[in-house]
Order: C-alpha cells, then sequence, then structure tokens
C-alpha cells in the first residue's frame, strides 16, 4: 500500500478493522492484534501487540492467544482486518467447525490457495502448533499450521478478496458503491 498502514484504510464509510471485528460481534472475547486505539476497535476489545512489533502474522496470532491466558474458548476465529466482507464467511466456517473432528477449517480461494488468515482453529491445536515454533518473528501462518489437520471451505473469492494494493481498495470501493 505504499507505506500506508492499511487499519486507517476506510470503506463504505468504516475503518476497516470495524468490518472485522463485525465479524465476530457474537464473540465471548476479543483481541485486536495491533497498536491501540485504532480507528474501529470496539471498546470491548483487548489490544496487544507481537513482539517486536511488526514481526509478522504468525507471532501476532501468538500474542492474540496468549491474551486470552487460560480463558481461551474451545475454538478461536482468526481474521486478518483487511477483508472488508469477513462477516459474510465466518458463519459457514463456524458451522463447518462445528460438524468437524479437524483442528480447524480454512477458507479456501477458486484456485486451491488457503487462507489461513480467514480460519477457525481449535485453541488447543493453534497453541501448540505456535509453540512448536517460538520464535514466531517472520513466520506465516500457513508455516506454523502445516502440521495440523485442517479442513478447506471454498468461498467465493470476493468475500476473501483483501486489500494490499491501493488497486484493491478502489475494486473494493466500486464494488460498495454498486451495492
Amino acid at each position: 500500500m505504499g507505506g500506508v498502514d492499511k487499519m486507517t484504510l476506510v470503506v463504505d464509510g468504516r475503518p476497516i478493522l470495524a468490518a472485522a471485528c463485525d465479524a465476530v460481534a457474537s464473540a465471548r472475547r476479543l483481541v485486536v492484534v495491533g497498536p491501540a486505539g485504532v480507528a474501529g476497535t470496539p471498546e470491548r476489545a483487548v489490544a496487544v501487540r507481537e513482539d517486536p512489533p511488526f514481526a509478522g502474522p504468525a507471532a501476532a496470532i501468538g500474542a492474540g492467544l496468549a491474551a486470552l491466558g487460560d480463558d481461551v474458548a474451545a475454538i478461536v476465529v482468526v481474521l486478518a482486518a483487511d477483508v472488508p466482507r469477513a462477516a459474510e464467511a465466518v458463519p459457514a466456517l463456524l458451522v463447518h467447525a462445528a460438524g468437524s473432528d479437524a483442528d480447524g477449517v480454512v477458507a479456501r480461494s477458486s484456485d486451491g490457495r488457503r487462507q489461513p488468515l480467514l480460519a477457525v482453529y481449535r485453541s488447543a491445536s493453534l497453541r501448540a502448533a505456535l509453540e512448536e515454533h517460538v520464535p514466531l518473528t517472520d513466520l506465516g501462518v500457513g508455516q506454523v499450521t502445516r502440521s495440523l489437520h485442517l479442513d478447506e471451505l471454498d468461498l467465493p473469492d470476493d468475500v476473501l478478496a483483501d486489500i494490499d494494493s491501493p488497486a484493491d481498495l478502489a475494486r473494493l470501493t466500486e464494488e460498495t458503491s454498486r451495492g
């Protein structure tokens, strides 16, 4: 994004973080990994940082799970904040996870790519996978979750679309303006 902090982006008149938080609005607890005070962070959310800051997505998940401590649900939802339509995916992921013995369920795009930052994981499985890879700095989530037995759930590419470039933002803005 050319040095722009994606968390400051606004889509459809709202901070993109708000959409991710809305996707898990019914969660018992909510952890946002990133700087405190980011627009769109609900008051009930606990904000934490990975150590060191910007250490990558695996480190961020580790920080988020650590913030939950021992009071963690059996299932955790992991979402990248730059997937504005995550709320359309989360219910299907949760339903699938409820009927599965797998370690988790990841969204999968039409080209067969797993989306490990749009997923539901069994907390104990995810915690064990993270612990096997310490230190987590600069590790991708796919590296950390490779040993887990994960179901894949095919979801529409437009639901999985994230914002990684100004072109992605322009496309999404155009789509939302068309309704």
